[in-house]
């Protein structure tokens, strides 16, 4: 069902400037309405001048106030405001679009702006698109957020899923929750970016930044290329935050921490320590190997050590008899072994292979897909963008974001697919022998599902 509101709303902001007179009339009105949504289906805002609140509930459905407000110079003109000045309400419960709707052509005589103040449910997909807006507030979402806005600032509190915010002039705060967060993308071209999470909270931070300075109270270990800076909070591992700005300023604080405090993570006030640029075809004596950088391609062979690595700009070959494996970004292909420890990798450009004997295998991204096998532990994979084998002799498997076919397997666990929401239909194949099976798939998701039980219970 579609549905086309004509009404009105408060919280002006100007889009264009009217003559100053003593005549000038102004109108009012707010309207709210509830609409029932799936608990993983999109909500979209579309507004041209106005501030935007949406918070998430623990509801089944979208509760929406908006309220309008016009100026005009004489009491005809406020009418055609109020007319020309309407709210629309389209979609249905798998997708929620709600606009603003203004002629971009009009007398002039006249200026509207809608607020909107939106209550959804928090595992709901949420876009927001602002033409103008003094402040935008979004919090408690679960599902994926998209924000794009022209000025202003945008607040973001307590989301748990993946963000995206693109802006030309807008301010952005992020507040992480305790809980944490997912990958985050966070862009503005005149603004600044501050970050504010707890102390403890690990994650992998690339900063870009043309005129401006990216500065920081945590302990960061990483390298400035250029514009950008590739760094690890609190050790490898954990979504990555991605700041990107031209003319202003970054800053990640600690929770309580002073801006006046954080420091430069650029060379020359923070130094780093030199890249390696090696090939080890095997060692027996050591027990740690630990580099920020590798420059070129890295091979590695021990009979027991750990390996922690930074970033490596080529391939990576690292075979360990039983240790814990540690790498944050490989820029080429991947392939990694151990016959009795976790794996822990971030980003993965090209095919990964990891294998482990007894152990956990957690990967951020692995950006053309590969193969994750353990004997007996959990894979948990955040995002794949290709083909994607996954086995386990007796662990759960989780994938948070599948931009490719699927193959699971485990012998005894849990099984929990979430397919990108941008695919319109993938090949999932998944199995297990003594487990639960769930696959979330977005609303215009299109398969045919072969679904088999085979238990006594």
């Amino acid at each position: 069902m579609n549905i086309r509101l004509n009404i009105a709303a408060v919280s002006l902001i100007l889009t264009c400037a009217l003559p100053a007179l003593a005549a000038e009339v102004a109108s009012s009105e707010r309207v709210s309405r509830e609409l029932p949504i799936y608990l993983g289906g999109s909500f979209v805002l579309e507004n041209t001048a106005g501030d935007i609140d949406v918070v998430g509930t623990d509801d089944t459905k979208i509760v929406i106030t908006a309220e309008k407000n016009v100026r005009a110079l004489d009491k005809a003109a406020l009418d055609e405001g109020r007319d020309a000045t309407q709210l629309a309400l389209l979609g249905d419960q798998r997708l929620r679009l709600v606009k603003t709707i203004v002629p971009p052509i009009h007398s002039g005589r006249w200026t509207s702006g809608m607020r909107y103040i939106v209550q959804v449910p928090r595992t709901v997909h949420v876009r927001i698109v602002s033409a103008s807006a003094a402040r935008i507030h979004v919090a408690g979402i679960r599902g994926n957020l998209t924000v794009k806005s022209f000025n202003g600032i945008v607040v973001l509190d307590a989301i748990t899923g993946p963000v995206i915010v693109e802006s030309a002039n807008a301010n952005i705060v992020l507040n992480v929750p305790p809980r944490g967060f997912s990958d985050t993308l966070l862009s503005t071209v005149n603004g600044s970016i501050e970050v504010n999470a707890p102390s403890a909270a690990r994650f992998q931070w690339v900063a870009q930044t043309v005129q401006g300075d990216a500065r920081t109270t945590f302990p960061v270990n990483g390298t400035f290329v250029g514009n950008t800076y590739r760094g690890r909070v609190n050790g490898i591992g954990g979504p990555t935050l991605t700041t990107q700005t031209f003319n202003g300023s970054v800053a990640v604080l600690q929770n309580g921490s002073k801006l006046a405090a954080a420091r430069s993570v650029r060379p020359e006030r923070n130094p780093v320590a030199p890249e390696a640029n090696s090939q080890i075809s095997s060692v027996s004596d050591v027990k740690s190997i630990q580099i920020p950088s590798v420059r070129g391609f890295y091979r590695v062979a021990c009979v027991l050590c750990d390996v922690e690595i930074g970033e490596i700009h080529g391939n990576a070959d690292i075979a360990t008899g039983a240790g814990e494996v540690q790498l944050g970004t490989v820029f080429g292909e991947c392939h990694v072994m151990s016959r009795g420890g976790p794996l822990t990798l971030g980003h993965v450009i090209k095919e990964l292979t990891a294998h482990t004997e007894a152990g956990d295998i957690t990967v951020q991204s692995a950006r053309e897909g590969g193969t994750l096998t353990t004997g007996g532990g959990v894979i948990r994979l955040m995002f794949t963008g290709g083909p994607t084998r996954l086995q386990s002799g007796g662990g759960d498997i989780l994938v948070r974001q599948a931009a490719g076919p699927i193959n699971a397997e485990t012998q005894s666990g849990d099984i929990s697919i979430t397919i990108d929401m941008s695919s319109r239909t993938e090949r999932v194949t998944a199995k297990t022998a003594k487990g639960n099976l769930s696959l979330n798939v977005p609303p215009s998701f299109a398969a045919e599902i072969d679904a088999t039980v085979i238990t006594s219970d």
